[in-house]
């Protein structure tokens, strides 16, 4: 069986511990606040609607098996209506809806020091997320993770998301490695267990070791965290 040259690794519920709550009522009614002082005539509500409206055309648009939304293009359709149209306008809505939405935000305590210890060996890393390229790369670098990546794949930079194998083919190859030789961590059977199998890679899935599988959700190793995953690499490696 090949060695692991490199680790691939998916980012929220795997290195950051997060926790949003996209339907509060105050998201929608602060950011129509926002938007009254750029000369919006529109209520909480009313924006909430529209959002659901323009990300619901998007995905029937869209003719991926696992379409990924892009928030800055539903936010884009939201604002034309208002007049408001401008890049700077649909970024500035997407971090504050964002922001509105997050209840937790934080590494997880072994996070760095198994990142730290994989550049340490000298592991090429690259970091693949169904994720929102408008905020998630900021949300990377906050939380000091973006030195440890060698490449950052986010879905709304493809339009489809995991378990789509394409994904996990294109990080393995901007890495250099067969997948066969590479490891993807992920905390999800369905989107990141299945894709990576698919791909031909070898997988571990971390802070799950309860949950009953199904055959094609199993991983090569179910690790209670990050640690745990890092022991469990020092025994392949063996």
């Amino acid at each position: 069986m090949p060695k692991i040259r490199a680790v691939i690794f998916d980012l929220y519920g795997t290195l950051i511990d997060i926790l949003t709550n996209e339907g509060k009522e105050d998201i929608y009614r602060i950011l129509a606040l926002y938007l009254q002082y750029y000369g919006a005539d529109v209520t909480g509500e009313q924006l909430r609607v529209s959002l659901e409206v323009e990300t619901e055309k998007l995905k029937k648009s869209d003719k991926e098996r696992y379409p990924e939304v892009d928030l800055e293009e539903a936010f884009s359709r939201v604002l034309q209506k208002e007049g408001l149209h401008h890049p700077f306008m649909v970024e500035s809505c997407c971090k504050l809806f964002r922001l509105l939405s997050r209840e937790r935000f934080q590494l997880f305590p072994d996070t760095l020091t198994v990142l730290r210890e994989l550049k340490r060996k000298g592991y090429p890393l690259a970091l693949l997320s169904d994720a929102q390229k408008v905020f998630s790369r900021e949300e990377v670098r906050m939380l000091g993770l973006d030195g440890f990546f060698d490449y950052v794949l986010m879905s709304t930079h493809f339009g489809f998301k995991k378990p789509d194998p394409r994904l996990f083919t294109m990080a393995c190859a901007l890495l250099g490695v067969n997948p066969r030789e590479c490891v993807y961590v992920g905390d999800s059977p369905k989107r990141d267990v299945k894709g990576a199998l698919e791909a031909g890679m070898k997988v571990v899935l971390v802070r799950n070791t309860q949950e009953k599988l199904p055959q094609d959700c199993r991983p090569h190793y179910r690790a209670k965290d990050l640690k745990d995953f890092w022991e469990w690499l020092g025994r392949e490696k063996d």
